[in-house]
């Protein structure tokens, strides 16, 4: 059982380091977790306003992934969409 608590932790810790960072990097926008698309051990819907290229923003959150991920060795995929959008459409 200790396994499956030190798994937790390590998940728990790397998607706070994840979210955190992305906050840094765009305070206000809401990210949250949301049903993996395949097989990653994180996805994040990370909701952005009209102002703000969903391109840029999904470049910075797959540089900070990347980071994440080597640190904690796991997998995280980064959904960016427009705030209202709620079928995750890019323009």
């Amino acid at each position: 059982m200790p396994e499956v608590k030190t798994r937790d932790k390590i998940l728990a810790e790397a998607a706070a380091k994840f979210v955190d960072a992305v906050h840094r990097l765009y305070p206000g926008i809401n990210v949250r977790p949301i049903d993996s698309f395949e097989d990653e051990d994180f996805t994040f819907e990370v909701a952005v306003p009209k102002d703000l290229s969903v391109d840029e923003v999904l470049e910075a959150c797959h540089k900070e992934c990347i980071k994440v991920e080597d640190e904690y060795d796991l997998f995280i995929l980064p959904h960016v969409i427009y705030v209202g959008d709620p079928k995750g459409n890019y323009e």
